[in-house]
């Protein structure tokens, strides 16, 4: 066998998570805006009921939140609808497929005890606030769309197509898929649950510190989703956001480190623009990125966040909404029960901001025109 073979064989793995992690990518970017709207709902909820202008228990307290609460319950949906633009689907037929899951008359069979299809038992799954069932269940459709088009002349496919894809991949949505897709996202929960059962506070440490890493390789979206479900199936998560939090904020003053720093006067504008953006709005991938290729300002992010999470662990912190935690969204930290949370999710804040930026003061870094005349000498 000749290297470049046993190459290609090595890199077989590696090229399968990266396209799994790139349709996750790609069929979750267009559902986010949607998720950070009922979220900021939400947090308008929580603060009308704080002030006391819609009490709770109320018709109009129940609207409200049942307007924040649906892209949560219904994110299936959405999920199968953009899945389908990734995988080049009719629109409507994975939206169909997951209808199926949320039947009444469906539901209603296991009520009265076991299920099962033609002799095969159905697994009993809460498919509301489910993401990867629906990927995959989308990425198979798709197979067998695609299957059927090229096996099928025009005529037959335009007749039975859709009906053929829709039934096959249904049942094997409820028959494999749904379990399958259901025991991975339980593996990462399960995960999530045990570091975090072994220490809270070690928990929140770990993720701030690694979170950025996991970000520029794209592997932080299972995270992501499972936090996504956390808030919409128990209404609070405790641990990933608030993680994104430290880093978010330390990603930022770091950058806004460099951008004093610098010499450079577009560097430095550079460097202040993104820094800003991260603290202000929680996009933090351009500082991410910048601190990662100058080096030190990432080791003063990594510092920030492991001393935001330190703290976060030891008061714990729940989030109520998943937005991208930053300055603009803090009030996704609101307790109207305990208001204490959101001061603790404050100096969280400041102490990612603070430490990070002291740090990337101190330890400075170089810039590419003073490692350009180092090397010539």
């Amino acid at each position: 066998m000749t290297q470049t073979a046993t190459a290609k064989q090595a890199s077989l793995p590696i090229r399968i998570v990266q396209g799994i992690l790139k349709a996750i990518q790609e069929c979750m970017v267009p559902v986010i805006p949607m998720i950070m709207a009922g979220g900021l709902v939400k947090v308008l909820v929580i603060l009308l009921n704080l002030v006391g202008i819609l009490p709770q228990g109320t018709q109009t307290y129940t609207i409200l939140n049942t307007i924040g609460d649906a892209p949560y319950y219904f994110l299936p949906f959405e999920v199968a609808a953009s899945a389908a633009v990734y995988f080049k689907l009719p629109t409507l037929l994975p939206v169909a497929a997951v209808g199926i899951m949320f039947a009444p008359d469906f539901l209603n069979l296991f009520a009265a005890g076991t299920v099962s299809f033609l002799g095969i038992q159905i697994a009993e799954i809460t498919y509301s606030y489910s993401v990867l069932p629906i990927i995959l269940l989308v990425w198979v459709m798709g197979l067998i769309y695609q299957v059927l088009k090229k096996a099928l002349p025009d005529s037959l496919f335009n007749f039975f197509g859709n009906m053929i894809t829709l039934l096959l991949s249904s049942l094997l949505a409820i028959l494999v898929i749904g379990p399958l897709g259901n025991g991975i996202a339980e593996v990462i929960r399960s995960f999530v649950m045990w570091i975090s059962s072994i220490s809270h506070v070690m928990a929140e440490i770990v993720f701030a510190v690694i979170f950025p890493f996991l970000n520029m390789c794209g592997l932080q979206w299972p995270l992501i989703l499972d936090a996504i479900s956390t808030v919409g199936s128990q209404g609070f998560e405790s641990l990933c956001i608030i993680s994104l939090l430290c880093v978010n904020v330390s990603q930022g003053g770091a950058c806004l480190a460099t951008a004093m720093r610098a010499k450079n006067k577009e560097r430095r504008e550079s460097c202040l623009a993104m820094g800003l953006t991260a603290v202000i709005s929680g996009a933090s991938e351009p500082s991410t990125f910048s601190n990662f290729g100058y080096k030190r300002p990432m080791i003063a992010a990594v510092i920030g966040s492991a001393a935001a999470g330190l703290y976060a662990g030891i008061v714990t912190i729940k989030a109520f909404s998943f937005v991208p935690p930053a300055a603009a969204s803090i009030l996704i930290f609101m307790d109207a029960q305990n208001l204490m949370n959101i001061v603790h999710a404050i100096i969280t804040g400041v102490i990612a901001l603070v430490v990070s930026f002291a740090v990337g003061m101190a330890l400075g870094f170089k810039e590419p025109a003073e490692e350009g005349i180092e090397k010539a000498e």
